[in-house]
């Protein structure tokens, strides 16, 4: 009798963690499928309970793993500012961080982030790496934005990034020296035609202007 029921129970064991081990293997294969073919993102969030809205989906702090292309993102939570960003997901960072601190606005929220300063602390070193991979990204593929900005008496030349891209500026109200501001980044080794450039106080003379 008691034979019977200890290989009774042993029965019931092994199924039993047979059928857990099954379900174990199967939830890591879906996991590993839901991931092919995409990268892991630290999103490290101050504070960490924040609404994060990925191209209008909902996600959550920590890692998510997203296939490699640009994206806008906001963080807000009630009381704080709000921000938004266009952040590049791209197998040529060694590793993809966003970081975002939010600033507290109302009293409720000042009272939380006086009492969460470590918490911004320790989301400075996720910026610092953040500014880092986005850097050398950049410089990369752009090897023109080691030499910028450039700065002559009649202009200057600057960049700003737009999403995975960059956009070159050149900062004059001279139309000679817009002329000689992109020869110089011809002399500089490059070729102008290779990237949009925004000509910041250039007016359109066919405008009219109606009183």
């Amino acid at each position: 009798m008691f034979n019977q029921i200890f290989s009774s129970k042993r029965r019931i064991f092994i199924v039993t963690s047979v059928v857990i081990f099954l379900l174990i293997c199967i939830f890591s294969i879906i996991i590993t499928l839901s991931r092919q073919g995409k990268l892991p993102v630290v999103f490290s969030i101050v504070p960490s309970s924040a609404r994060i809205t990925l191209e209008n989906n909902t996600i959550g702090n920590g890692t998510q793993y997203l296939t490699a292309g640009s994206y806008k993102i906001k963080v807000e939570q009630p009381g704080f500012d709000s921000q938004e960003k266009t952040i590049v997901v791209t197998d040529k960072k060694k590793q993809n961080v966003v970081a975002v601190s939010l600033t507290p606005q109302s009293d409720d929220a000042k009272k939380w982030a006086e009492k969460n300063q470590k918490a911004y602390k320790d989301n400075e070193t996720f910026g610092g790496l953040e500014a880092q991979e986005n850097g050398q990204y950049f410089r990369s593929r752009f090897p023109i934005i080691e030499k910028l900005p450039y700065t002559d008496p009649y202009y200057k030349i600057a960049y700003r990034t737009n999403g995975d891209d960059i956009i070159i500026t050149i900062d004059t109200d001279s139309p000679r020296y817009r002329y000689f501001a992109v020869q110089k980044i011809r002399e500089l080794g490059f070729n102008p035609t290779d990237y949009t450039i925004d000509f910041k106080q250039f007016k359109n003379p066919l405008e009219v202007t109606h009183e």
